[in-house]
């Protein structure tokens, strides 16, 4: 038998979330395959305001803002992060829902 191992690799956020404080998708985080280390995560509001910062692919957005739940609406996040293959790094930008 030949195993044939497909270097994939993938960086994902979802396109919604739901921070209600019912303990179900109430933080926004990101995921994929093959990251070994996240280098951010950033959410900006339309204004172009960042509103969250992260290195840790453990740590999300809850939704607040300085303490300040933020309106239901549409933002925009940047995500970049160094994979397990040689010289290989993920970038993506892309928009999700704050749904209350």
């Amino acid at each position: 038998y030949t195993v044939i191992v497909d270097p994939l690799t993938s960086v994902d956020v979802p396109t919604a979330f739901t921070p209600n404080g019912d303990g179900v998708n109430d933080v926004i985080y990101v995921d994929g395959w093959g990251i070994k280390r996240l280098i951010y995560f950033r959410i900006f509001n339309r204004w172009g305001q960042l509103l969250f910062e992260s290195n840790d692919i453990k740590v999300g957005w809850d939704g607040n803002y300085n303490g300040v739940p933020q309106n239901m609406e549409t933002y925009v996040y940047q995500v970049s992060a160094e994979t397990y293959l040689p010289e290989k790094s993920l970038q993506k930008a892309s928009s999700f829902r704050l749904i209350r």
